[in-house]
């Protein structure tokens, strides 16, 4: 490939990201939901137990990793 082709593709594909990326931001937000039921208060203090458990479990799970990689060195 010579230089110009490539920096042919390069700029196709850097329009392609910035094509995209209004429409990722979009998805991500749920800007244009179908069907928006709504959710209860159970459902979001199920939501809410349930982060605070991942985040505990990774917390331990990091803390775990940290001290295995430091015994290493005593």
């Amino acid at each position: 490939m010579s230089q110009t082709t490539i920096g042919d593709r390069r700029s196709q594909i850097v329009g392609a990201l910035h094509a995209a990326a209004p429409l990722l931001l979009g998805w991500l937000r749920a800007e244009d939901v179908a069907d928006d039921r709504g959710s209860d208060s159970s459902e979001k203090a199920f939501m809410v137990i349930l982060a605070i458990a991942l985040g505990g479990a990774v917390t331990a799970a990091a803390v775990a990793f940290v001290a295995s990689k430091t015994a290493l060195f005593q």
